[in-house]
């Protein structure tokens, strides 16, 4: 048991630690997703380095709405970027048409005014209003499309000899198509193929057979070569991806690790000091708070007749219990050794005398199977301690519930003891 506390300065020496500690955790996430607790199981650590270590690098079931969140956060800027540019290169075409089109030049300026206008209106409007990163992905290859047909209806419209040459500067748009997609591999394929159609078929109505040959040995080169960056830039998003969230599946088990008791899966002591004096700070005054502290009792004895694997199952069995016992806001941790404590925020000290008798009688009851026919029984003692609001220190408050359990100890065992600053025995 403790025998004493800490200085008020040692606390808040390590309080300072845990602060910054928190302070670079928090810097360490700042360019990167966080991965949800649900998720923080060891066989999805597992899916994720399977994932990675395939060649495709396919993301798990479990994982796609991450993916989709964190795509919305990373991509979501170069697609605005990359949409602006690619309707002011359209637009700058206009200049072409002027030297090499000069028959349709005021009709191309007003169309391509009007087209990038409204193509840029609703991009303003999806990426304003739109959190589906899957659409957005989809917004420029789909608006590529809708430009080479505009581009090969200025070309119909023109009567220059320079149309034939002219129309080669097309493949722009199957690049600018493919460039875009970053999220999904197989949404470019079937935008590739709509731009296609749209090429191709201009292509057609222009030339003939020999030309569009021609035209076609050029051209789908230039498509195959798109379609492997596309599924370059999905690749990379998805690996990029998973090796994000695999460096952040350690980090939480880091943190874990430095926060809970590998035994018991409770707080440990530092956790439990770090979160306890910031509950005594921020409740009112005129509330009470309350703290218990409890060990086993003949844990020794325990150890020794049986084993520590017993005792260990022991000390989970309480945790186990305690855990159910305490409410949302209670603070509960394995303190050290076979000792616990729990934080009882707004509780009176009748409250938690109640609770700490209904915690030693649940634990008075509970078994732990040594064998088939031998089973061991293990009590509890509790002392509580109930924070003074003109005193507001943690340390003092565990030291009272330190002695309470002492005079516990000392009064038999297997019983709840409240603190009391007189020597007389409850």
């Amino acid at each position: 048991m403790i025998k004493g506390g800490h200085g008020q300065t040692d606390l808040g020496h390590k309080h300072t630690t845990e602060l910054q500690d928190n302070q670079d955790i928090q810097h360490a996430h700042e360019n990167t997703y966080i991965l949800p607790s649900q998720l923080c199981e060891p066989e999805n650590r597992n899916a994720i380095v399977n994932a990675l270590q395939d060649h495709n690098a396919l993301i798990p079931k479990q994982f796609l709405e991450c993916y989709y969140s964190y795509q919305n956060s990373h991509q979501r800027r170069y697609l605005r970027q990359i949409n602006f540019l690619a309707q002011l290169s359209f637009l700058s075409y206009f200049f072409a048409d002027w030297f090499l089109l000069p028959d349709i030049a005021y009709i191309s300026g007003v169309t391509r005014v009007s087209a990038v206008l409204s193509i840029m209106l609703l991009n303003w409007a999806m990426f304003k209003y739109c959190k589906n990163i899957l659409t957005l992905d989809l917004l420029l290859p789909l608006s590529s499309a809708f430009a080479a047909s505009v581009w090969f209806w200025l070309l119909h419209q023109s009567s220059s000899p320079s149309v034939h040459y002219y129309q080669y500067a097309s493949v722009i748009f199957i690049l600018l198509g493919c460039l875009s997609i970053q999220v999904r591999f197989r949404p470019s394929i079937l935008t590739a193929l709509l731009i296609s159609v749209v090429i191709v078929a201009g292509v057609i109505q222009m030339n003939s057979a020999q030309q569009t040959i021609i035209f076609l040995l050029v051209y789908i080169p230039i498509l195959i070569f798109s379609l492997y960056i596309s599924w370059n830039n999905a690749l990379n998003a998805r690996r990029t991806f998973l090796r994000s969230m695999l460096d952040e599946w350690d980090r939480h088990m880091l943190r874990e690790l430095a926060h809970t008791d590998e035994l018991t899966q409770l707080n440990n002591r530092r956790q439990f000091e770090l979160i306890a004096e910031q509950k005594i700070h921020q409740w009112p005054q005129y509330q009470s708070i309350c703290l218990l502290m409890f060990d086993v009792d003949f844990f020794k004895r325990i150890n020794d007749n049986y084993g520590h694997d017993i005792g260990d199952q022991v000390l989970q069995k309480i945790a186990e219990i305690a855990r159910k016992e305490m409410r949302r806001d209670d603070v509960l941790a394995r303190f050290g050794g076979e000792e616990f404590v729990a934080l009882l925020p707004e509780t009176s000290i009748d409250d938690a005398m109640m609770i700490a008798g209904r915690l030693r009688q649940k634990i008075e009851s509970t078994t732990v199977c040594i064998s088939n026919t031998i089973k061991l029984n293990f009590t509890i003692s509790i002392g509580v301690s109930q924070l003074d609001p003109d005193e507001i220190d943690l340390h003092l408050l565990i030291k009272e519930a330190d002695v309470a359990l002492y005079r516990a100890k000392q009064n038999g065992r297997n019983q709840v003891v409240s603190f009391d600053p007189l020597p007389n025995e409850v």
